[in-house]
């Protein structure tokens, strides 16, 4: 019996190797298998970043130079509002005279005698009268 148990021993030695060797390659296989289907995941994962790290590339892009014509806007828009700011004080420097004239036009058409043109907007006698009469006049013509 020790004869046969020698005998075979190699051989169910090896049996018992190949299936075990048998069984290593399945798992290997499984496992290589469940790392490849990983390693298409992480790609799939990886081109979406990279189309989205080129979309918001390109949207990062096109805030950039909106931003940068709009700054440009803006101080084309600053110098002029200074100018007109600048023409502002010129014409308000030059037409005061004109002013009182205006202020004292509308009094007259509130009906102001010519005491309160004289106080209120410091004009002559001379000219609140002749302001007083203007006015008299325009109305008789629109009368007509």
């Amino acid at each position: 019996m020790i004869e046969l148990l020698l005998t075979w021993s190699p051989v169910a030695v090896t049996v018992v190797f190949a299936i075990v060797a048998l069984w290593r390659l399945r798992a290997e296989k499984r496992a290589r298998l469940r790392l490849e289907n990983k390693l298409q995941a992480m790609e799939t994962v990886l081109k979406s970043a990279r189309q989205r790290h080129d979309s918001l590339a390109k949207q990062f892009n096109e805030l950039r130079a909106g931003s940068m014509g709009m700054g440009k806007k803006l101080a084309d828009l600053s110098s002029s509002v200074d100018e007109l700011l600048d023409k502002h004080v010129e014409l308000e420097m030059q037409d005061s005279g004109s002013r009182l004239y205006s202020r004292a036009s509308k009094m007259v058409e509130l009906g102001a005698d010519v005491d309160e043109l004289m106080q209120e907007c410091d004009l002559p006698k001379a000219e609140a009268e002749l302001l007083l009469n203007l006015r008299k006049r325009q109305a008789a013509n629109q009368q007509r």
